[in-house]
């Protein structure tokens, strides 16, 4: 499944209830205010769920606009531009989106 989250974790609970139903397998993708939580390390941030099998990714251009580079992403987090987002959409039967 794949989980399109565009609020960070300090606007709202939107990413933390995303977060917590996420099973192995799952893909979160994080776009607009919500690139921000790929770039902290704190108790909701998406690198503690890598390693129970959830790919996190960011997308780029959102992440771009905002000042930040893929760089500064924890480790593990993949980004994507437009045409990734698009091939997560494709590869995934099921798309929820969390605002």
């Amino acid at each position: 499944m794949l989980y399109i989250v565009n609020k960070s974790s300090a606007s709202g609970n939107a990413l933390s209830e995303c977060l917590s139903r996420t099973t192995v397998g799952d893909v979160v993708l994080l776009i607009e205010n919500a690139v921000y939580a790929a770039t902290l390390a704190e108790e909701e941030s998406p690198f503690k769920y890598l390693e129970k099998g959830i790919r996190v990714a960011v997308l780029l251009p959102d992440l771009t606009a905002r000042g930040l580079t893929a760089k500064q992403c924890i480790e593990g987090v993949e980004s994507v531009d437009y045409v990734g987002f698009v091939e997560l959409v494709e590869s995934n039967k099921v798309v929820r989106s969390w605002f």
